[in-house]
């Protein structure tokens, strides 16, 4: 299985608006410099994490992104699903007859490999809601010093 990179991007994006003072916002030019990665594609993420509420949109000279909800209430599944879509990771194509008989008569009773993966897909997901983002954020902390993040954050808003 593969995530996509916006995955990691969107997290990032979250985390970095997480430290916010109250009131303040950063706009994706500056966030996408920041993480050093593409601003349009970084635009759609945001644009995903707006639609979804993880994160507030607003306009104006003082304009840009802010958290939308604690990252306590943000899971890993919610910005899975934001970035991802919620829709099935897998799509039969009902070959089981072909397999089975050699030829695609409509007579398949069930597909196998879909209640398999079925199964895959709802672990994944209980796995993904079971870790909030706050619990990142914890062990970013325990590795990493962010001082010179909030200083970046505190930098940037002031040259607004």
């Amino acid at each position: 299985m593969k995530i996509s990179s916006g995955l990691e991007q969107s997290i990032y994006v979250i985390l970095i608006l997480s430290r916010l003072p109250q009131g303040a916002t950063l706009n994706s030019v500056a966030i996408s410099q920041r993480l050093g990665v593409s601003h349009s594609y970084l635009k759609k993420l945001i644009k995903s994490l707006v639609q979804n509420d993880l994160i507030n949109s607003s306009t104006g000279k003082n304009g840009g992104f802010s958290l939308n909800q604690s990252l306590d209430k943000i899971n890993l599944y919610d910005v899975f699903a934001s970035v991802e879509g919620n829709g099935s990771i897998f799509n039969s194509q009902f070959l089981i007859n072909d397999f089975i008989e050699g030829k695609d008569n409509g007579n398949e009773k069930e597909c196998v490999i879909s209640q398999v993966m079925d199964t895959v897909e709802e672990q994944l997901r209980k796995s993904l809601e079971a870790i909030p983002l706050s619990q990142i954020l914890t062990k970013i902390k325990r590795i990493y010093d962010i001082d010179q993040l909030d200083q970046w954050i505190n930098d940037t808003i002031a040259a607004k």
